[in-house]
């Protein structure tokens, strides 16, 4: 029988408040592409052909009134049955896979995501994460910061496969820029 495992990281976002983070995975996600051009693929391609579809009237009739191409509505990029397709690279390759949240609470600023489709259920038959943000109080109280706990949930296809450490590697380097895009909105 197959066994579940679980890998957890968590990193300080120094300069970047709790809400400025989570504002940004709840709202703005569809950013990755400028934050990280060589990890993240497929959204930006997305992220061009919705202005395309916005110019020429298109995006009521193909998504619906409101809609996006990420399955979100216009503003909201993560609500619950959000759907994403992307790429992701890291050192080792180039992974295909549909993402979908499956749940947003923002009273504890955590938000779930489920892979539904692609490169990584060929190795592992569960591939889950949730990220939280949870407020830190800096000494001098003069910048704020938080901490971003990923915690990746998966069950191999074959036991003797790998484990996602370069997943984990990849959450530490979103939560540095996203913590230094946020640090120079500010």
């Amino acid at each position: 029988m197959a066994q579940i495992h679980r890998i957890q990281v968590q990193d300080e976002a120094k300069n970047c408040s709790a809400d400025q983070f989570y504002g940004f995975l709840k709202n703005e996600r569809t950013k990755y592409p400028k934050l990280l051009p060589l990890v993240f693929k497929v959204s930006k391609f997305l992220q061009e052909m919705e202005k395309v579809w916005a110019l020429f009237g298109f995006g009521n009739l193909l998504w619906g009134r409101g809609r996006t191409p990420y399955g979100g509505f216009a503003g909201k990029v993560n609500h619950v049955g959000n759907v994403i397709p992307e790429i992701w690279v890291t050192k080792w390759t180039s992974v295909t896979l549909t993402e979908k949240t499956e749940a947003v609470d923002d009273e504890s600023m955590t938000i779930s995501f489920k892979m539904t489709d692609g490169d990584l259920l060929r190795v592992y038959t569960k591939f889950e994460y949730n990220v939280s943000v949870t407020p830190l109080v800096t000494p001098g109280g003069d910048k704020q910061s938080c901490l971003v706990k990923w915690c990746l949930e998966y069950e191999k296809e074959n036991e003797d496969g790998p484990d996602p450490t370069e997943y984990v590697e990849l959450a530490s380097c979103i939560t540095k820029a996203v913590a230094s895009h946020c640090d120079k909105k500010a």
